[in-house]
């Protein structure tokens, strides 16, 4: 019989061996010449709605990938893009999402698959188009990033008023490339990576091109009792046949990582450290494990040369599970901690479809763009959180963890490694408690584009219907309080109108008008009879200049943006005598209004620079800034090469992000110390800098040394709350090789 923990390694390995069988098994002799290489700096596309891949090609992209639903030039964009490429990825050295987002204008809420932009949060980020609504996953199989801001609800379902960030798979290549990566950072962590492609032969008359991303981690983490181990597996096959391309994608990630950085901060906005920089306040034993797996197909069809047509359906199931211990108060008088224990379950299945059309025409003189398709989800929510305090609810009867459910430990000697955690299995069935919740959205839209006046006057609008149905069934005691099962319907027309006007042809004007619709940001925020809170409205202004001068060497965005959304959720005072529970009313607003910049820049072939800037402030109805919102990010990140002389072969870089006015408004968890008023927080504003180096010894070897947190500063790296922060690791050397073949 196969233990489940057997069983978990052996159906990813299992996958991966059937799609490398699979994938020479299409392989056919042939006695024509390979492919001719591409030149290394251009950008591989194969279709108007993507491009394929963003390897080798510096930092700066003057088209975007594949927001907006079309690769087009940037400077006719009415709207802020930053595109983030494979190289500039791999120079940061960084695994997680938020952790490479950082340099490109987007601040970590937590560290993981976690954003803010424009001051304020937005959903996590999502992939070929479809949502992926993950805490933590793994950037193996991530070609680019793409960052949009400001509303994008008229092409994307559930989109934020911040923005929404993209993430554009790696994909079959026409030619052969494999390569091999292993790091080892100087805590003990350590990684390997695969990538290999090319094409497979042909099945019949259809050219068969295969991808194959893997990646292993493990090891120590720079925190007591914490580890990131991780397992990912993405194979991809693609077939070719006439017009037509065909994309069959798997997608397995299965991550042990801390339910949420629990470091806190004292009053000044600095984070504690009297307990030391390794001190995390976890106990042994209680990672969460994050398992995901995801079928992708994507079907691309020319339907002649100035239209096409792409298909893609997505499925991913997602299931995290955990036994806790967390942050439930700070005493900064009696200089302790409490901590609760809970249990953690939640599992998510997600089906998305997406079509769309584009094509290019004219009428007369004028050139026209035209893109119309639907996105359709059906999402399903389980989530089971039980705190261990003995409690009775429904069949289920709690642990109980130090009696009442929680323990205090001094801050500075907390000795976690004495504490007993209740274990997963000993809280019963997760299908026994809690709640789940059926949402299904679609989205309608049709965008056109026309050139008015031939590279002077370029005119955007699109519209959409957008319409949100949540099957709720509330938690066990809400039901028998409350009512049962509740059908709830939402429905939006959304806009999204535009102007380009070029000043010269490399320098350009443009404005934008916007909306975007979307639940909740907390899918539990409920009323006085327990019914869900209607969905969040958005609207947004944004007026800028764009540029792509010197031959597109430099492609600059400055944004000036107000937005505002509406039915916002405001927590009541008291509970509900209906429900029992805290309540809510959708009365809130909240207003973002300021500035945004961004630069790619290439001086030269071999030199490339990235710079970000934001200045803002997101406010509440009443004028009061909003909890855990942000007033300004700037970073920067460049690599330069040499290409001759007795440093031939290598590259330096490195860069910085800071965010600054990060706010808490007063947490009523927190005893302040004895003549300390108690007041908002603002988290201490800190530079994280980053260097690297590497040496390129020939055509298969390389050699790389990153170096991060390079000033060694302790800071919040991501914060949900003061007492749920990510510490900033130390200064910390990674040390990595590759080969190629």
């Amino acid at each position: 019989m196969v233990s489940y923990a057997a069983a978990k390694w052996l159906r990813p390995i299992s996958c991966a061996a059937t799609f490398a069988a699979a994938a020479s098994g299409f392989a056919q002799p042939t006695t024509a010449s390979a492919p001719a290489a591409r030149p290394q700096t251009e950008a591989i596309s194969l279709s108007k709605f993507e491009v394929v891949s963003t390897q080798d090609r510096g930092y700066v992209s003057n088209n975007s990938a594949s927001g907006l639903k079309t690769n087009v030039e940037l400077i006719k964009v009415p709207q802020s893009v930053t595109v983030v490429t494979r190289d500039m990825i791999e120079d940061i050295g960084a695994t997680k999402s938020s952790d490479v987002m950082q340099y490109a204008g987007a601040s970590q809420f937590y560290r993981g698959e976690s954003f803010r932009l424009r001051g304020a949060r937005v959903l996590n980020a999502y992939l070929d188009d479809a949502i992926e609504n993950v805490p933590y996953s793994d950037n193996v199989n991530i070609d680019s990033y793409e960052v949009i801001r400001g509303p994008a609800g008229v092409l994307y379902a559930n989109a934020g008023l911040g923005g929404v960030i993209l993430k554009s798979s790696k994909k079959p290549l026409p030619f052969s490339r494999q390569k091999v990566n292993f790091s080892v950072k100087d805590y003990g962590e350590y990684r390997g990576e695969l990538d290999v492609t090319g094409p497979a032969g042909n099945l019949g008359d259809a050219k068969v091109g295969y991808r194959l991303a893997m990646a292993y981690q493990g090891g120590d983490f720079f925190l007591k009792n914490v580890t990131d181990d991780r397992v990912a597996i993405h194979p991809t096959l693609q077939f070719e046949l006439k017009n037509t391309t065909v994309r069959v994608a798997l997608d397995y990630v299965d991550v042990d990582s801390i339910a949420g950085g629990q470091n806190f901060v004292l009053p000044s906005g600095k984070i504690y450290t009297g307990a030391g920089r390794d001190e995390g306040y976890y106990p042994k034993g209680i990672m969460e494990n994050h398992n995901q797996m995801r079928q992708r197909i994507a079907i691309l069809q020319r339907l002649s040369d100035n239209w096409e047509s792409k298909t893609s359906l997505s499925h991913l199931k997602y299931v995290r599970q955990g036994a806790n211990l967390l942050p439930f108060a700070l005493d900064l008088q009696a200089e302790t901690v409490t901590l609760f224990a809970r249990r953690n379950y939640q599992r998510q299945e997600n089906w998305v479809v997406n079509q769309d059309f584009v094509g290019n025409y004219n009428i007369g003189p004028v050139s026209n763009q035209s893109a119309a398709g639907f996105t359709l989800t059906d999402e399903y929510n389980r989530s089971s959180f039980l705190n261990a305090n003995g409690a009775v609810t429904g069949s289920i009867t709690a642990p109980t963890f130090n009696g009442i459910g929680r323990q205090s430990f001094p801050i500075a000697r907390p000795n976690m490694d004495a504490v007993s955690v209740p274990s997963f299995d000993s809280y019963g069935s997760p299908d026994a408690v809690g709640s789940w919740t059926n949402n299904r959205r679609s989205t309608y839209y049709y965008q056109h584009q026309a050139e008015i006046i031939k590279d002077r006057l370029i005119l955007v609008g699109g519209a959409s219907s957008a319409t949100l149905q949540i099957n709720d069934v509330p938690s066990v005691i809400a039901r028998a309080t409350a009512g049962g099962t509740r059908v709830v319907n939402f429905q939006e027309n959304l806009h999204r109108y535009g102007i380009v006007v070029n000043v010269t042809k490399d320098i350009a004007l443009y404005a934008l008008d916007s909306t975007t619709f979307a639940p909740q940001g907390n899918s539990n925020t409920r009323d006085y009879n327990g019914v869900l809170l209607p969905a969040q409205f958005g609207t947004g202004m944004e007026y800028g200049l764009k540029t792509a001068l010197m031959g597109g060497k430099i492609s600059a965005t400055l944004s000036f943006f107000d937005m505002d959304l509406t039915n916002v959720a405001v927590l009541q005072s008291g509970l509900s005598p209906v429900t029992g529970f805290a309540f809510f009313v959708a009365s809130g607003v909240q207003t973002q209004k300021g500035w945004d910049a961004t630069l790619s820049y290439a001086p030269t072939d071999n030199w490339q620079i990235i710079a970000t800037a934001y200045d803002g402030t997101v406010k509440d109805q009443n004028g009061f800034k909003v909890n855990n919102t942000y007033e300004s990010l700037y970073s920067f990140f460049t690599r330069y090469q040499f290409t001759d002389g007795a440093l031939k072969g290598v590259s330096i870089g490195g860069g910085g992000s800071k965010t600054g006015g990060n706010y808490f408004a007063t947490p009523g968890s927190y005893v302040f110390p004895v003549g300390v008023t108690p007041g908002p927080i603002t988290l201490e504003s800190v530079w994280n800098a980053n260097l690297f180096a590497s040496y390129q010894y020939d055509k298969h070897w390389t050699f790389r040394v990153n170096i991060e947190n390079v000033l060694d500063k302790t800071f919040a790296l991501g914060a949900q709350s003061p007492t749920f922060v990510d510490m900033s690791p130390p200064r910390t050397f990674q040390v990595s090789t590759s080969y190629k073949f």
